[in-house]
């Protein structure tokens, strides 16, 4: 039964999103979109079946489990499913919305996808591998909207991009599985394309700004310093367009403003002091069971001097590793360091064989702010490198688009003829 299911709605949904214009706009073909699509469900159910056959307390596992209980409440008790929801069962109400533990809204991230699947189960009747398919059909229009901004910004590079925005191994890996990765994904890609069309195109119209507020408030429900970390680079990205200011310039000068409130905030009150919620996260990941590709990280102090002298570490966790010398702690790590290796070798071709004239639309800038600070942050709280390659994946398509699509590839395939 549940094989024929399968079949069943992965036909439906690939014949679906073939029919969706937001999707055809693209420019891709019905075949390019379908053969991502499946892919993505293909590669989704294949990390389950090894995260489900490792642990039966994997995240995606928990879901699931949790999921399937929705969605017998719903029946039973309906009234309680449509409101446990919105219920608090912490002694301190609803405050701690940026706490790491013990929060009504940490617990709202898993909830919401916990909800999300026991409507899927209604139609699924509580097959695992057949949510999969539901989950990658919604997540699909935002990686397709994130396509289409790179797109205009890169018109004639469409394979490149394609790549970029699907097929990165991690990234394909880690957001095509029933998790929050995707929908941080799915999320980010929905904002910029409506704010791209917002400020070139059709204007802040209540369609526009409805989508990307729904986007931004999601967003922020499944990880608020992903928010955090947009707003100005958004805010940023929107003048330079707006104002026609140069972009450089204007990057730096906002994120300056940016870093001074951020360290400041706190003596405003106590509940605005945001590197404290950075310290306590990193406090909140380093007390979580040992994993096996544990990695030490420095304790961060919640000010700017600790911030700063703690910033050669972060980056060195968040761009270098998993390093070849990290394959020791883990044989998972292998593909991943190779992946990373791959990524450091496009680097060296970009600084050699960059095109003589680098695209500058504000978009490559907001891409590269908004990437670099999430995984500065990523790089400050997370002492575990499969977890660092997990949340680094989301943002590697605003890191290496750029580099990719800037590459002379014209002149590297020219070198090596003359080397033949």
């Amino acid at each position: 039964m549940s094989y024929v299911l399968f079949l069943i709605y992965l036909l439906l949904f690939s014949w679906l999103l073939t029919k969706s214009r937001f999707i055809l706009n693209s420019g891709l073909s019905a075949k390019i979109i379908i053969s991502l699509f499946i892919l993505k469900v293909v590669t989704g159910c294949v990390h389950a079946w090894i995260l489900l056959g490792i642990s039966s307390v994997a995240d995606t596992a928990i879901f699931h489990k949790e999921g399937l209980l929705e969605y017998h409440l719903l029946f039973t008790h309906p009234g309680e499913y449509f409101t446990n929801m919105f219920q608090s069962g912490y002694s301190t109400g609803y405050a701690g919305m940026f706490s790491s533990t013990n929060s009504y809204w940490n617990d709202l991230t898993s909830n919401l996808i916990i909800k999300f699947l026991s409507v899927c189960d209604i139609f699924t009747f509580g097959y695992y591998y057949v949510n999969v398919i539901f989950y990658n059909a919604a997540i699909f229009f935002g990686a397709i909207g994130l396509y289409r901004v790179f797109n205009t910004v890169y018109p004639g590079r469409q394979y490149l991009l394609v790549v970029t925005c699907f097929l990165l191994p991690s990234l394909l890996f880690f957001s095509s599985t029933i998790h929050k990765d995707g929908i941080i994904l799915a999320t980010i890609g929905i904002a910029v394309f409506n704010i791209y069309q917002a400020i070139h195109i059709s204007g802040f119209t209540l369609k526009r700004v409805l989508y990307i507020f729904l986007a931004l408030i999601l967003m922020f429900l499944q990880r608020n310093y992903v928010l955090l970390a947009f707003l100005p680079a958004a805010f940023a990205w929107i003048v330079c367009v707006v104002k026609k200011y140069p972009a450089l310039k204007t990057f730096i000068i906002i994120y300056i403003a940016g870093a001074i409130l951020f360290f400041s905030a706190g003596l405003l009150a106590p509940a605005l002091n945001l590197p404290e919620k950075v310290t306590n996260k990193q406090w909140a990941f380093n007390h979580l069971p040992a994993a096996a590709t544990y990695i030490k990280v420095d304790s961060l102090p919640p000010n700017f001097r600790g911030f700063l002298l703690n910033s050669p570490q972060a980056l060195n966790h968040v761009l270098l590793r998993p390093a070849f010398s990290d394959i020791h702690l883990s044989g998972s790590l292998i593909p991943l360091a190779i992946e990373l290796f791959c990524y450091q070798l496009l680097v060296l071709l970009f600084i050699f064989y960059r095109n003589k004239t680098i695209d500058k639309d504000p978009f490559i800038f907001f891409g590269y702010f908004f990437g670099f600070s999430v995984l500065l942050i990523i790089g400050y709280t997370i002492p575990v490198i499969g977890a660092i390659v997990r949340y680094r994946s989301t943002f590697l398509p605003f890191i290496l688009t750029p580099l990719i699509c800037d590459i002379d590839w014209v002149k590297i395939r020219s070198s090596f003829q003359i080397l033949k």
